[in-house]
């Protein structure tokens, strides 16, 4: 019997994947559905974004993204770290690019 829960969207982090780098700030998941890494805690939450699609995990349970991964339409891919330096800075790092496929 489907319910209402059935129906429900989950909310998608305000993110978009053409503007985002080294300066874009946290990115607050508030409906993970999986659990990446196997710990029974859900940390991963994946949805679309303009032309990409986004994989966003919050490994330490915080609230925020710490790991993103953007893949494109066109096979383009970023992954993309949080990180506070020891001053208390935050900013993303890219780790890892290219394109999927033969493009």
């Amino acid at each position: 019997m489907a319910t209402t829960e059935s129906f429900l969207v989950p909310d998608v982090p305000d993110l978009d994947p053409d503007t985002f780098g080294t300066d874009s700030g946290a990115v607050a998941l508030t409906d993970p559905i999986h659990d990446i890494d196997g710990d029974g805690v859900l940390d991963t939450q994946t949805f679309d974004a303009g032309d990409a699609v986004v994989i966003a995990s919050d490994l330490d349970s915080d609230g925020d993204a710490d790991h993103l991964t953007m893949i494109h339409e066109d096979g383009a891919y970023a992954s993309w770290e949080f990180r506070r330096d020891g001053d208390g800075v935050v900013h993303w790092q890219q780790t890892d690019g290219g394109t999927l496929g033969n493009g």
